[in-house]
């Protein structure tokens, strides 16, 4: 069989140790046929073959976004967008703008909204209430842990009071009981979001399949989904049947402290299931919060005094349900950011049969000391971190993050560089929608250690080692596919592999990174689709 498309005329980085330069490519029925020079290449190649010149561009593997929640960014980012908001007073003009627009009694719902933008004052809806005018509101904080909604939300939603839930989220109130419109971690988020009115079934998949194809602008090929339910494997099953996967997603179950013996049962169920662009055989468990609102479970208490607990409030029911899947196959990854947290779940790791052997991850690790850090190697735990999340610490250490934990802490915050100096395999990804999902801004966050828009004068937040250009391509690359088990499916460029394929003007890899960040994608192929080129 000749080959379907082929590229000629670049400097290829295969990311195979085998042959790690090439300067073509071709492809046939969705996986790459050859890879070698231009002569070897054209042997694949005949007249019907969609040739590409390269003019001299740099080709690289499709990347594989490490961590993102893909359906739940495509309905958020619908909403009205608060990125970089960070004052009272534009969040409140941005609120009247929204109302004017929406008019009386319609929902306003935003997200990405800064916990700086409230200028160190604890929440209440009196703060925007005025702004947010006659309607309900429920504004996402860039964490998704956090909402803020306005009094109408409240009242339109029966909460008159305080809810705790046994995971430790709640609805918190002021001294006189009342609520304050500040929603802690999703299932107090859920009593107000839940009763928003959803859109028609098929406008979700039109923002699914946008979604995706933004994605595809960008180089993005694979992602690690990490937010799935029962109903997420339905859904994936219809967009890979209709061809409208241009991403393959490796699927992970969320399981919630709450979530019953049953549930958990019927998830196992669907082990192994699969389409050409999509499987699901991994699983995503919860263990704190985060940093900014306390509810990091931390060894020591934070600059306020506070000491969060972990998520689960049975903790031999997370070992038990961890056990569960372990035993089963799946591939286990577990949100940890404060040191208590991911310390306990490398103990829980390592107490299952066999220990991790390369199998499960830990999410995010923004707190570890030295002792730590060196167990994720030595222990096969593979570290999944999101240096993108740098855009939101100041120099001065002014960010609300900073302030919580204090200096000290902050000096082995965001530890990406050490991990990988110590030899963990590194995933990188986004979180998105937490933050955006272009992976060139990734690029240079890991490499400068923060975000482009951010001035440092020089230098970089922490103390941990920076990451060098080919460091975050392997994270988005060939470390992504072993953490998932697909080392022999994506994340390099060698025949019989899945052709995912990135052009780029220049090698992102060692783009100077001032000019990474807007450094052109000039095509992409995904499973052997061009998904996405430039003219």
């Amino acid at each position: 069989m000749a080959a379907e498309g082929a590229i000629l005329g670049t400097r290829i980085r295969t990311m195979d140790p085998d042959r790690p330069w090439a300067e073509a490519i071709a492809w046939g029925d969705g996986r790459i046929m050859a890879v070698g020079t231009a002569d070897e290449v054209r042997e694949s190649c005949d007249g019907a073959t969609h040739v590409i010149d390269g003019g001299g561009a740099a080709v690289t593997p499709g990347l594989i976004d490490g961590h993102q929640h893909l359906f739940m960014g495509a309905e958020i980012g619908r909403g009205l967008d608060l990125d970089r908001v960070d004052s009272l007073a534009e969040l409140r003009a941005r609120l009247a703008a929204e109302r004017q627009a929406k008019g009386p009694g319609e929902w306003i719902v935003g997200f990405a909204l800064e916990y700086a933008a409230f200028e160190g004052a604890t929440y209440h809806h009196d703060l925007i209430d005025a702004a947010a005018g006659d309607g309900p509101m429920l504004l996402w904080a860039l964490d998704l842990h956090t909402a803020f909604a306005n009094a109408a939300a409240l009242r339109e939603c029966g909460i008159h009071g305080e809810v705790v839930f046994p995971d430790g989220s709640r609805v918190v109130v002021d001294d006189t009981g009342e609520p304050t419109g500040l929603l802690l971690e999703m299932p107090a988020i859920q009593l107000v979001f839940s009763r928003i009115p959803g859109a028609e079934p098929e406008d979700r998949i039109a923002w699914y399949v946008d979604a995706m194809q933004r994605q595809n602008a960008v180089g993005l090929t694979s992602i690690h989904q990490m937010d799935g339910s029962l109903e997420t494997v339905a859904l994936l099953e219809r967009l890979d049947h209709e061809g409208l996967l241009t991403l393959f997603v490796k699927h992970h179950h969320f399981v919630w402290a709450t979530t019953s013996y049953d549930e958990v049962s019927e998830m196992l169920a669907t082990f192994g299931s699969r389409g050409p662009s999509w499987t699901a055989d991994g699983v995503k468990f919860m263990m704190d919060g985060v940093v900014e609102t306390g509810t990091a479970w931390l060894d020591e208490p934070d600059t306020t005094g506070h000491v969060a607990t972990p998520m689960w409030e049975r903790f031999d029911d997370y070992l038990a349900t961890v056990a569960r899947f372990h035993d089963t196959g799946y591939r286990i990854a577990t949100h940890a950011i404060g040191d208590r947290a991911v310390r306990t779940v490398l103990d829980a790791y390592a107490a299952l049969p066999g220990g991790s052997q390369g199998r499960h991850r830990i999410e995010h690790i923004e707190v570890a000391p030295d002792a730590t850090v060196r167990r994720f190697r030595a222990e096969g735990v593979n570290a999944s971190m999101q240096p993108i999340h740098l855009r939101w610490m100041a120099p001065d250490l002014s960010d609300p993050w900073s302030q919580r934990l204090g200096p000290a802490r902050c000096a082995h915050g965001m530890r990406s560089g050490d991990l990988q100096v110590d030899g963990a395999n590194l995933v990188l990804g986004s979180d998105w929608p937490v933050a955006p999902f272009d992976p060139r801004l990734g690029f240079f966050a890991a490499q400068e250690r923060h975000a482009h828009d951010v001035e440092f004068h020089g230098g970089h937040y922490g103390a941990s080692a920076t990451l060098t250009g080919e460091q975050v391509l392997a994270g988005y690359t060939v470390n992504a596919a072993r953490a998932a088990g697909m080392a022999d499916q994506v994340g390099m460029l060698r025949p019989g592999l899945r052709a995912d394929i990135v052009m780029w003007a220049e090698d992102p890899a060692t783009c100077p990174t001032s000019d990474v960040v807007d450094l052109p994608v000039l095509a992409t192929v995904a499973a052997g689709r061009v998904v996405h080129r430039t003219d």
